[in-house]
């Protein structure tokens, strides 16, 4: 719809554009500004809402809308909401404990959880919006920008409106687009902001008061749904906004010479998957009234601003918002000094470094700039350092575990974590794992880990059936010494002492008691990408322990395992993995007590989960890794299992081999995989797993 009120143009006028907010829908401002950079038509004000302040501000510093364009689709601007720390990002130290929960809520000051404050602390969103401003950072006055700007939020306080003409484009952009309960609240200057549209989502009438003779609005906001549409709870929330957006808006397009509104209807406001389709709606919108925009006055000239130098050199590094984290911490995460020059590629970097280290809700840089001379601004909100943790498990020889893990972070003493993890169901676990570091990217630790836990074991006939099954309960403590590095390895020295206790369930078993004390010495390197599907990286595991019969053991044992897994990626959604699994007992004997399991999806395909135990084994996997989709994985592999009673290298005929395929996607929850595989004998095996199927804390046991 287009509504056009216009007088006789002058080459005097003042052209102003009103763009309003949009989600997803607000990429179509583009397309419409292609058209007016075709026209070469003199743009003299802006004044935008929402996404309508970011690409409208891109625009005021002086960017064509093709640069915009080229700019949000290189960036993948549809992943702008997800701040998940992929695995290979995270520290070596952080990766001493396997994914133990598959949702978190934060705790209060009494331990209660709670719902947070949005879906999303718009972390990436806002250090996005600092790469696409960096060559503004020197300017804090709006109108010092090419063309003038400003940007409306909404004050949550006080529900008044705000309008920005001063601060840093990428902090005013981001509240003024903070969409209720989808980001958090923008803070500023000890003022909380929501998105602009709240009471002004075509803002005509600021673009009037800054001296426009002539408005053209965009107008990209949704319609108010009908009762068949409102089925889910972003469509609900989506209304509720929309309501006093809607009253808004119809008092600003009374004010506009020229309505530009694309038909966006079929289109969601948040997704972001069908950005090209969105900016051509707009395109061809626009295009529709080509005539009416030729009568507007033509730029001359395209003004520029002056740039920050490729690197600064900062006079002074401060940080702002941090409750509990020093400031020295901070920057020591951080890395930046001022005694070397940065750009803005490597300050980028140190911020992402610093925001995988997970102790932060957001992070991010504002450059000011006074007297010739920088300064940078670490801006912060931490995590909490109390929240509790879900789990929901289950697999083709357990029903179901629910897992609750309570995380203590720096709460103890400094730089430390406390894990308190129970497990109720098919097995039953009680772990408190207790780190203290001393140092951050690398250094040494203590670690204090006891633990108590009872599960069933099963045992198997020749034809692969369960026979009957037996009561496992084993309780014990581990503590050691480590030395951490950042991105290779850690290294523990460990004393142990445990006492593992089988009494009947089913068939007939007479029940047995072991104790052992000992110590030992753990490595543990890891770069894999995601812990369950990974497509590349390398996980390496190895435990060495020894005891000593008559020193708090019932018996002498030696015992090593080590575990093995490499992906070797081929092209986007095609890895080769190769997994090597060895456990031994250096003995020639059958270990009676504390063997090794053997099967399952995760182990040897071809055995049922624990279907066989030994004292020694080797198994080696080839597999090829197929991504097709997103979070949709499948296996095929083979796998040659050689276990016994002495460990012997050379080749022998008792190699079990098996075939197998799984499957596997990712859901809210957890994983869910399948998977099936057949032996040499031609025998069947089917598996389920759903869920954290893996012990989380293996390496802080013995």
């Amino acid at each position: 719809m287009i509504m056009i009120t216009m007088n006789s143009l002058h080459s005097e006028e003042k052209v102003g554009l009103a763009l309003s907010g949009g989600g997803a829908r607000g990429l179509a401002h583009i397309g419409i500004l292609k058209v007016i950079d075709e026209l070469n038509i003199k743009v003299d004000y802006i004044v935008g809402t929402s996404m309508g302040a970011v690409i409208g501000g891109l625009y005021a510093m002086g960017y064509s809308a093709i640069e915009i364009e080229e700019m949000i689709l290189k960036n993948n601007f549809d992943n702008i909401f997800d701040e998940a720390v992929s695995r290979e990002d995270l520290y070596i130290g952080q990766k001493r404990w396997m994914p133990y929960a598959n949702y978190y809520f934060d705790l209060d000051d009494r331990f209660r959880p709670g719902l947070p404050e949005a879906l999303f602390s718009g972390s990436k969103l806002i250090n996005t919006l600092f790469d696409y401003t960096y060559t503004a950072s020197n300017i804090n006055s709006l109108d010092e920008l090419p063309i003038e700007f400003k940007c409306v939020a909404t004050n949550i306080i006080t529900g008044e409106m705000k309008v920005f003409d001063k601060g840093n484009l990428h902090e005013v952009m981001r509240a003024s687009m903070s969409a209720p309960s989808i980001l958090e609240p923008m803070k500023l200057d000890d003022e909380l902001y929501i998105d602009g549209g709240i009471r002004a989502n075509l803002p005509s009438e600021i673009v009037k008061e800054m001296g426009a003779d002539i408005i053209i609005g965009f107008q990209l906001s949704s319609e108010l749904r009908s009762k068949e549409n409102l089925n889910n709870l972003i469509k609900v929330l989506d209304q509720t906004i929309n309501f006093s957006m809607t009253d808004n808006v119809k008092k600003s397009i009374d004010l506009c010479d020229i309505l530009i509104k694309p038909e966006l209807s079929t289109l969601s406001n948040y997704n972001f998957n069908n950005i090209k389709k969105i900016i051509d709606l707009g395109e061809i919108t626009a295009l529709r009234y080509i005539e009416e925009l030729k009568e507007l006055p033509k730029r001359k000239e395209k003004e520029y601003i002056e740039s920050p130098p490729n690197k600064i050199k900062f006079i002074k590094i401060s940080v702002v918002g941090n409750e509990h984290l020093s400031n020295a911490k901070i920057r020591e995460y951080v890395g930046l000094k001022t005694s070397s020059s940065y750009s803005k590629k490597e300050i980028l970097q140190a911020i992402n470094g610093a925001y995988n280290s997970q102790c932060f809700k957001y992070i991010y840089p504002v450059i000011n700039y006074r007297n010739e001379e920088y300064e940078l601004i670490l801006k912060v909100k931490e995590k909490n350092r109390k929240r509790l943790g879900f789990a929901l498990s289950s697999n083709t020889d357990q029903e179901v575990v629910v897992g609750l893990t309570l995380e203590l972070n720096n709460y103890i003493q400094h730089n430390s974590k406390l894990l308190i993890n129970a497990q109720i169901g098919d097995k039953n676990e009680l772990n408190v794992d207790y780190v203290k570091n001393f140092g951050k990217h690398w250094g040494i630790y203590f670690r204090a880990f006891p633990y108590a836990k009872e599960q069933k074991l099963y045992s198997y006939g020749e034809d692969h059936t369960k026979t009957n099954s037996v009561y496992s309960v084993e309780y014990g403590a581990t503590s050691g010494v480590g030395f951490y590095a950042r991105n290779s390895i850690v290294a523990e020295l460990y004393g142990y002492s445990y006492r593992s206790r089988l009494y009947k369930h089913i068939g007939e078993f007479e029940n047995s008691e072991f104790y052992s004390s000992g110590v030992g010495i753990k490595l543990y390197h890891e770069s894999l990408n995601d812990y369950i599907f990974p497509m590349h990286g390398v996980q390496f595991l190895a435990k060495l322990s020894t005891a000593r019969e008559g020193i708090y053991s019932e018996v002498g044992n030696k015992k090593f395992y080590s575990k093995l897994r490499m992906l070797m990626p081929f092209g986007n959604s095609f890895s080769v993995k190769y997994q090597f699994e060895y456990g031994s007992h250096f003995d020639s004997k059958e270990e009676e007590f504390d063997p090794f399991y053997i099967g399952g999806i995760d182990s040897f395909m071809g055995l049922y989960p624990a279907e066989k135990s030994a004292a020694i084994y080797k198994i080696n996997t080839i597999a090829i890794r197929f991504n097709p989709i997103k979070n949709l994985f499948c296996d095929i592999q083979l796998n040659v299992l050689q276990l016994g009673d002495i460990d012997y290298w050379t080749p022998e005929d008792d190699f079990l081999k098996a075939v197998g395929i799984k499957l596997g996607y990712k859901t809210f929850l957890g994983s869910l995989r399948v998977g099936a595989a057949m032996d040499e004998a031609e025998e069947k095996y089917f598996y389920f797993s759903f869920g954290h199927n893996f012990d989380p804390f293996e390496f802080s046991r013995r």
